[in-house]
């Protein structure tokens, strides 16, 4: 999915507006977690422990995390700012990955 993101220097409305689509799109992508999450469990809950599942399950829970982080970012006004050392995120990353907390660089030194 590519959204086309204005640069927050071109709009005169503010920060609140520059992000709203990436909070919309960060919205429906939360939405679709936890419904992919609920279904994993109840294939985890089978008779058959699934451990596939179970890690699935996990792992979409995290990314739910990293969402509503993202979208507390948004609303305190730090979003597009990497955590770890305070450069813009590039508007590609985020359209890229939109809960993403970091610039490549610091994501890439974390590993």
């Amino acid at each position: 999915m590519s959204v086309t993101i204005p640069s927050p220097a071109a709009t005169p409305a503010g920060p609140a507006t520059t992000w709203d689509a990436f909070r919309a799109l960060l919205e429906q992508q939360r939405a679709d977690c936890v419904r992919q999450r609920e279904l994993a469990l109840a294939e985890a809950a089978t008779s058959v422990p699934d451990p596939v599942a179970m890690r699935r399950a996990a792992a979409l829970l995290l990314v739910v995390d990293e969402i509503d982080a993202a979208l507390d970012r948004i609303a305190e006004g730090t979003y597009g700012v990497c955590v770890h050392c305070g450069v813009d995120i590039p508007a590609e990353r985020l359209e890229l990955r939109p809960f993403a907390a970091g610039c490549v660089t610091c994501q890439a030194s974390a590993r």
